[in-house]
């Protein structure tokens, strides 16, 4: 039970760290599959998302020290496991000598009971979110248990001095069991459940402030991410810290003038990191048909409203930026904030600023006409 603990907290860690990473694109991916962000397919994916690391998890840790003794000590592990049914027969003889709680309490039993649940969400996702049929839930479970006791049977391929887990050919049944058990509650979800994959709908609309919030989070997000890498980077280069005043915002200056003039300026849709995410284009404010990219001025005068704040002057200056540029947005009917009107700019989206194009395209071909 403990190495289940260890495991599960372990799962959690990992899937906390690889969220932070990965959580830009992966918002991104949300918008272009469903011309929005649905939460539910969202709350799937992330389920998904948090067991696949979970079998990882299990499947590697919690490590041992890896040392002579223990190796000879657990040396028994060393071999596979080929007896069909050999860990139901350790529970009837246990269940021979002890009361039926004593049983559903006893390691033998919450071995067998552990393994078929762990694999019944990944038959849950085979039914319910690809579509598969029984015979693909069971091939499939069957693989992933493969997997995971060869790599287990084989000291993680070879890679650890010795092995530490046993590979146990009953793990393969429990397992495949497990996953056909998910397959049938996966059916059922399917008429119980909102479908994890609804059809995409058009995204033309104007961007919401729930939307624009988001894409000012991923932005001040993907600011954190690269200045620490960086920082790091810097200090494993020359062995020292930006510890000046002076130091500190010259670096903060450069790199949110690269990730909110230099780079947005080399792309099509004029945007930071994290309106990029949101696939939301920046453009001129015009009457005309069609729409203008915003030019480097714009950016120049963006960045100065919102990011020369946080660079110079630190995290109370830009939290009084946002909030001007929040209160300016919610006093207009066409959303658009501060840092929007001082730069004459404001957002669309992708679909929009594409179907703007092809109206004006059209426009242009007729008055040719």
């Amino acid at each position: 039970m403990n190495a289940w603990l260890v495991s599960t907290e372990y799962a959690f860690a990992f899937f906390g760290i690889i969220a932070i990473l990965v959580i830009a694109p992966w918002v991104q991916l949300q918008y272009r599959r469903f011309g929005g962000f649905r939460g539910w397919p969202a709350v799937v994916s992330a389920m998904m998302g948090l067991y696949a690391v979970a079998l990882v998890a299990f499947t590697l840790f919690p490590l041992p020290t890896f040392t002579a003794a223990f190796c000879r000590r657990n040396d028994a592990v060393s071999h596979w496991q080929w007896t069909p049914f050999n860990s139901l027969d350790d529970v009837t003889a246990y269940a021979a000598d002890h009361s039926v709680v004593q049983t559903l309490m006893s390691d033998v039993f919450l071995q067998v009971f552990f393994n078929v649940l762990f694999f019944v969400p990944l038959g849950f996702f085979v039914a319910y979110r690809f579509r598969r049929g029984l015979l693909g839930a069971a091939l499939i479970s069957l693989a992933v248990s493969m997997l995971i006791e060869v790599t287990q049977g084989t000291a993680i391929w070879g890679l650890a001095p010795c092995a530490y887990r046993l590979a146990d050919v009953d793990d393969l049944l429990t397992n495949t069991v497990g996953g056909l058990v998910g397959w049938a509650v996966g059916l059922l979800a399917i008429r119980l459940l909102p479908d994890p994959l609804p059809v995409r709908a058009p995204d033309v609309d104007v961007p919401s402030r729930r939307r624009r919030a988001l894409g000012v989070s991923l932005d001040l997000w993907t600011y954190l991410l690269i200045s620490i890498l960086l920082a790091l980077a810097w200090s494993g280069v020359f062995g020292t810290t930006l510890t000046g005043v002076d130091d500190r915002r010259i670096f903060n200056v450069a790199v949110t003038l690269v990730l909110f003039v230099v780079i947005p300026g080399m792309r099509g849709d004029r945007a930071g990191p994290g309106f990029a995410s949101v696939l939301l284009v920046l453009v001129r404010s015009s009457r005309e048909p069609g729409v203008v990219p915003a030019q480097w001025w714009c950016l120049v005068v963006r960045w100065g409203v919102r990011w020369m704040p946080l660079a110079v002057f630190g995290w109370v200056a830009f939290a009084f930026i946002l909030a001007l540029d929040a209160l300016v947005s919610l006093m207009r009917r066409d959303r658009r904030s501060l840092s929007d009107l001082l730069s004459a700019t404001h957002y669309v989206t992708r679909d929009d600023a594409r179907a703007r194009r092809i109206d004006a395209n059209e426009v242009r071909v007729g008055e040719g006409r």
